[in-house]
C-alpha cells in the first residue's frame, strides 16, 4: 500500500512540474489524426494563445481558457505553456508545436526542442541543433553543437568547441573564435577569450577588453564584473561606475541589484547608491516591484524603497503577480496582497504565482486553477 501511494505521489509531482512548465523540453510527438471537422471546430474557438493554461485530465495534457473551459482537449503526453504564439507538445517520442486551436503548426518530428522566442526556436537533428522559424522553415544550412536564443538579432553558437554568432538568416557574422559567448544586450555581447571575459560589439570589435575573471551580460545598461574577490559594475563604455566592493552581486532587475556585504544582502540603484541596507540573510531579485527577503528562515517582501510591505513571518513565499503572492506559514499556502493582508486563506498544499488572472494550486490532492478571489475555476476532478 505504501509503495502504491509513493508511486501516486511521484506521478502527481511529475504532472505538477510538467504542467507548470518547469522541465527542459526533451521528448517526442506523433500526429494526433484529427479529421477536418475537428480542425474546423478548433479554429472556431480560437483564443489568444498566451491566455491558455496547461491542464491535466484523464492521463493527458490539454489547455483551458481563463473561464476554466477545456478548449484544447487532453491528448498530449507533455504540454507546455504558449510562448510567442505556439506551444511545444509531445506525443510518443516526438515534439511539435501547436497553435491556440490545437492545430499542429509544426508537425511532431523532433526529439528535443525549445520554446519559440522572438520568432525562432532551436530543435535537435541528428544530435545537433538547428534554428527554425514559426513556419517550421530552417534557418540556414549549418547545424551546431550548441546554440543560444537570438538577442538583438544575433545568436551565439558553438562549432567544434568555439563560439561565434549568426544572424536571423543563419549567416555567420562573427566567426567561431571564443571559448564562450552569451547574449547581446545594449549592443554588446559577452565573450570569453584566453580565459578572461570581455564585451564585443556586433562587428566583433572589443569595446571592453577581456580582462575580467568573471562577468555577466548587460542588464539595465550595467554589467557586473569581478575584480579580485569583489564585484562591481561597468557601463556600456567599459567604465567602472560602481566600484568593486561586494562579496557577491546579481545583475540589475527593475533598476535594482542585490548585493552582499559583510554576509548580508541589500539592494543598490544604478548609480551605486544603497536603497536597501545590507541586512538580510537572503534576498531575491525584484519582480513586479517587490522583492522576497528573509532573516533566518522567515520570509517576507519589500518594495523598491526598502519598506517591508509583508512582514517576515512566512516559511516560504513566491513572487507577486496580479497584486497577489503565494505564502506559506505552516503546511498550507494562501495569498497575500501588497498590503500584507491575507486575501485568500491558506488551504492549498501547493500554490504558484498568478499568471494572467489564474494561479495553479493543489487542493485536496487535486490540481486546480483559482481566480484572484480564490474561487476554483477548474480542477482535474470534481471537488
Amino acid at each position: 500500500m505504501l509503495a502504491e501511494e509513493k508511486v501516486k505521489g511521484i506521478d502527481r509531482l511529475y504532472r505538477w512540474i510538467v504542467s507548470a512548465g518547469l522541465v527542459f523540453l526533451v521528448g517526442g510527438c506523433t500526429p494526433d489524426g484529427r479529421n477536418i471537422v475537428d480542425q474546423r471546430i478548433a479554429e472556431a474557438r480560437a483564443v489568444p494563445p498566451e491566455s491558455l493554461y496547461v491542464a491535466y485530465e484523464g492521463g493527458q495534457f490539454g489547455y483551458i481558457n481563463p473561464d476554466g473551459e477545456m478548449v484544447i482537449e487532453p491528448r498530449y503526453e507533455i504540454a507546455y505553456v504558449f510562448r510567442d504564439g505556439l506551444a511545444p507538445v509531445r506525443v510518443g517520442e516526438k515534439w511539435g508545436y501547436i497553435d491556440s486551436t490545437g492545430r499542429y503548426v509544426i508537425e511532431p518530428e523532433y526529439l528535443k526542442i525549445t520554446p519559440f522566442k522572438k520568432g525562432f526556436a532551436r530543435v535537435h537533428v541528428d544530435g545537433k541543433q538547428i534554428y527554425i522559424k514559426k513556419s517550421g522553415a530552417r534557418i540556414g544550412s549549418q547545424a551546431y553543437d550548441f546554440g543560444y536564443h537570438f538577442s538583438e538579432g544575433l545568436a551565439f553558437v558553438m562549432i567544434d568547441g568555439k563560439y561565434g554568432a549568426i544572424d536571423t538568416t543563419g549567416r555567420m557574422v562573427i566567426e567561431p573564435e571564443y571559448e564562450l559567448g552569451y547574449f547581446f544586450a545594449h549592443g554588446l555581447g559577452l565573450v570569453k577569450k584566453d580565459g578572461k571575459w570581455g564585451y564585443i560589439d556586433k562587428t566583433n570589435r572589443f569595446v571592453v577588453p577581456p580582462v575580467y575573471e568573471e562577468a555577466d551580460s548587460f542588464w539595465g545598461s550595467r554589467a557586473k564584473v569581478k575584480v579580485g574577490d569583489k564585484w562591481g559594475f561597468i557601463d556600456t563604455t567599459g567604465a567602472m561606475v560602481i566600484k568593486p566592493s561586494y562579496k557577491d552581486a546579481w545583475s540589475f532587475i527593475e533598476s535594482r541589484a542585490r548585493v552582499k556585504s559583510d554576509g548580508k544582502w541589500g539592494f543598490i540603484d544604478t548609480t551605486g547608491a544603497s536603497v536597501v541596507n545590507c541586512r538580510y540573510d537572503t534576498a531575491e531579485n525584484f519582480s513586479g516591484g517587490y522583492a522576497r527577503v528573509a532573516m533566518g528562515t522567515k520570509w517576507g517582501f519589500i518594495d523598491k524603497s526598502g519598506k517591508e510591505i509583508v512582514p517576515l513571518e512566512y516559511r516560504e513565499v513566491k513572487p507577486f503577480c496580479c497584486g497577489l503572492a503565494p505564502v506559506r506559514k505552516t503546511t498550507k499556502w494562501g495569498y497575500v496582497d501588497t498590503s500584507g493582508a491575507m486575501v485568500i486563506e491558506p488551504r492549498f498544499s501547493r500554490a504558484e504565482s498568478f499568471h494572467k488572472g489564474l494561479a495553479k494550486v493543489t487542493f485536496k490532492g487535486k490540481e486546480a486553477y483559482i481566480d484572484p478571489t480564490g474561487k476554483i475555476v477548474w480542477s482535474e476532478k470534481p471537488m
